[in-house]
């Protein structure tokens, strides 16, 4: 039995977490029998993050490790149906989504001052009062430091909003009028930009990313066609979606 370990997941998102989410979608899809376990602290995990995983009791983080294990022990593999030159690009947007736009998405809710309290209420509202702002405060300035060595750290908001619509643009180029990314049914690629895409849409703060995405009508087709099926819970980004 595999156990999935991610943080609580709001009623109306798939996760607060775009890993998390891809995680989720990518053991729906491998068939396999997991269970969902919270977790509060993410340094439990082998990577000190979430997502992480325990197979038979031994641990294992990193979503694409993960995908690997579940490869190498399990024979799922996601993508062996598409050709090399396909896996190929399907990695090739796998990177720019989880190392680029994803590096947006942390952007907007720990670096802009405006949106920070709301999802300091998010993150720390659990904690007592009088240990909550000198946690907060120490998270944010790593998350901001790495943000800064990312570089994404290094622009200001139109300037970080420019680029994610930038890659916003290319996704909807990619997937054109099919209803998946480089193949006639879901993979792991589909997975990871979901988990990015449907995380900047039900963003808790605003930012104009999320109508851009929904500005897309394939784009915003494509979330709710994978949460129609995978995460029947989260807020659909057609207004006339079911």
């Amino acid at each position: 039995m595999i156990t999935f370990f991610q943080p609580p997941t709001p009623p109306s998102n798939a996760n607060l977490s775009s890993f998390c989410t891809k995680l989720d979608m990518i053991l729906q899809l491998s068939g396999l029998e997991f269970e969902r376990e919270l977790q509060m602290d993410p340094r439990e995990g082998p990577k000190q993050k979430v997502p992480f995983i325990k197979d038979a009791g031994d641990p294992l983080g990193d979503t694409q490790f993960i995908e690997a294990h579940l490869k190498t022990k399990y024979n799922v593999d996601l993508l062996a149906h598409l050709s090399p030159r396909e896996q190929a690009m399907g990695r090739m947007i796998m990177g720019t989504v989880e190392e680029q736009l994803y590096f947006i998405l942390v952007y907007t809710r720990w670096q802009i001052d405006a949106n920070w309290p709301i999802m300091e209420n998010i993150f720390f509202g659990h904690m007592p009062e009088g240990i909550r702002q000198e946690v907060s405060a120490g998270a944010r300035e790593m998350i901001q430091s790495a943000l800064f060595g990312q570089g994404i750290g290094r622009h200001s908001p139109d300037e970080a909003y420019t680029l994610g619509k930038r890659i916003i643009n290319d996704l909807n180029a990619l997937l054109g009028d099919t209803d998946y990314f480089l193949s006639d049914r879901p993979t792991s690629i589909d997975a990871s930009v979901y988990g990015c895409l449907i995380n900047l849409v039900q963003n808790p703060v605003q930012t104009p990313l999320a109508d851009h995405i929904k500005g897309h009508n394939n784009l915003a087709a494509f979330l709710d066609r994978v949460s129609a099926e995978y995460f029947k819970n989260a807020t659909r980004a057609l207004a006339n979606a079911a």
